[in-house]
């Protein structure tokens, strides 16, 4: 793209701009993403008020889980902007990816005793 971007909800004042100076001109997200991840907003997000150009991510994952390719057509930007974008706001506590169905443990333990033994099973049949 030759122009700037331009953000959905201009209200925010940022006008036109840039999607490498949404992100600081970073060009790699401080975690390994897959465009179809599940990410949702945090029930104990931080108090400190995120940047205005963060909200809308936010508000896109407040009620359910979305993934990497969605929140990146929600805000219009690039899918590497809007990696790096959620990444800073799950590295600050706002977006968690859920654990999947299936594999939570009513015990507390965090994963399905079940699945472990497959996996461990299967890792003993290995040549």
């Amino acid at each position: 793209m030759s122009g700037p971007t331009v953000m959905p909800g201009g209200e925010d004042g940022l006008g036109q701009v840039r999607p490498y100076v949404l992100v600081q001109g970073r060009s790699e997200p401080s975690r390994q993403l897959d465009r179809t991840v599940l990410v949702t907003a945090s029930a104990g997000a931080p108090q400190k008020q995120p940047q205005p150009h963060y909200l809308q991510i936010l508000d896109t994952c407040r009620d359910s889980a979305c993934s990497l390719s969605q929140i990146a057509g929600t805000i219009g930007q690039p899918l590497q902007v809007a990696k790096i974008m959620v990444c800073d706001l799950m590295d600050d506590g706002y977006l968690v990816t859920p654990m999947p169905p299936g594999l939570h443990d009513p015990s507390g333990a965090g994963t399905d005793r079940r699945i472990m033994e497959d996996v461990l099973n299967g890792l003993r049949h290995l040549p």
